[in-house]
């Protein structure tokens, strides 16, 4: 995918090391957290979200493709408001990889290589402490369970019920949207067979927002460098903040259902969106320090130009340079030959004049002699 390239809404997981090709127990990605029921590691191979936002609601389609050697994993996903989880489509990404791909400049050479608007939505109700199931459900490989709580520690303490092994920190971390009375998701992957390990199906998960956010705050917790990659459709062009150094936006441009293949995709274009692809990896877990935020901005489209060796001028199958190099060497060569010549013809015209008799001056001319009468 382009490319590019390019899922993940604040989840609070814990994946393993993001990125690093040996396998180790670890808990935090990109994506927020995930925890295994075994000491087992996962490794995330790659994370793309699509998000999506008009009107108060929003939805993100996250998208993993991990290895492993655990049988099952869960995440925890904290959301502003209840969530509806359902099954989104790997072909959703492909499209937008191939839509917001760099735009190619070939350059030939002559010469070889030497070398924010206001948005209302429903805000979420407050909880009582402990831990509430509001809803169950299977999709797929997934058994998702939307929880809500009102303490940390009582929703920690439910994930270890569940068999599931938590980080110390944990707990702590989830503070801070216990205070604001968020809700969970928590999604358990179970393989009917084999490994936990390849490309997972997409989930996309609905909710209430006043605003576009990106929940993603638990990967300061993260021992590795962790990337994000968003698509993120909206009526305006979005920029990024809540992370330290900022993001790099890789394309802007409206997009019309009719630049879509996929109906899944289509409906959430709409009748047209403003998409904006933000990319960065490499980020140091203590970049972290918030929730990312979407806010709107100027709709200047803007896309990335990849510079491209389109080899050598030719001609008649020749490169041009050798022309150029032949042609001149003729020159020099002619020249030098028309100088050969000149040369020559002015030594020759110098020989001559020497050994010619010079005339006498009109003073100096001998007597002319008469002629001998003949006998």
């Amino acid at each position: 995918m382009r490319i590019r390239h390019l899922a993940r809404l604040a989840l609070v997981l814990a994946v393993a090391a993001a990125g690093l090709s040996l396998m180790r127990p670890s808990w935090a990605c990109g994506c927020g957290a995930l925890v295994t029921s075994t000491r087992s590691g996962v490794n995330v191979a790659d994370e793309t979200s699509i998000v999506r936002y008009d009107g108060g609601q929003e939805e993100i389609v996250m998208r993993l493709s991990v290895r492993s050697q655990a049988r099952d994993a869960a995440w925890l996903m904290p959301t502003p408001a209840r969530a509806r989880v359902t099954l989104g489509d790997s072909a959703w990404f492909d499209q937008l990889d191939r839509l917001t791909e760099p735009a190619v400049v070939r350059h030939r050479r002559w010469l070889p290589r030497l070398g924010g608007d206001t948005m209302v939505g429903a805000a979420a109700p407050r909880r009582g402490d402990g831990v509430g199931v509001l809803d169950r459900q299977r999709l797929g490989p997934f058994e998702v369970t939307t929880l809500s709580a009102g303490d940390s520690r009582a929703l920690a303490s439910w994930l270890t019920a569940h068999g599931y092994r938590l980080p110390g920190r944990l707990a702590e971390a989830l503070k801070p949207y216990v205070a604001r009375h968020w809700t969970y998701t928590a999604i358990k992957l179970a393989p009917r067979q084999g490994r936990l390990t390849g490309a997972l199906d997409p989930l996309r998960v609905t909710f209430a927002s006043d605003a576009p956010i990106y929940p993603i705050r638990l990967s300061r917790l993260a021992t590795s460098p962790q990337s994000v990659h968003l698509y993120v459709l909206a009526p305006h062009r979005v920029s990024v903040s809540g992370l330290e150094g900022g993001m790099l936006t890789t394309y802007a441009g409206r997009v019309t259902p009719s630049m879509v293949a996929s109906p899944g995709l289509r409906a959430m274009v709409g009748d047209g969106a403003f998409l904006t692809e933000v990319v960065r990896h490499g980020i140091p877990p203590s970049a972290f320090t918030d929730d990312l935020r979407l806010g709107y901005t100027a709709d200047t489209p803007y896309r990335e130009v990849m510079d491209v060796d389109g080899g050598l001028v030719t001609f008649l199958g020749v490169p041009a340079y050798l022309w150029f190099v032949v042609g001149l060497l003729v020159v020099v060569i002619a020249g030098a030959a028309a100088a050969v010549v000149s040369a020559r013809r002015a030594a020759r015209g110098r020989r001559a004049s020497a050994g010619a008799v010079p005339p006498a001056a009109d003073g100096n001319r001998p007597e002319s002699r008469p002629a001998r009468p003949r006998s």
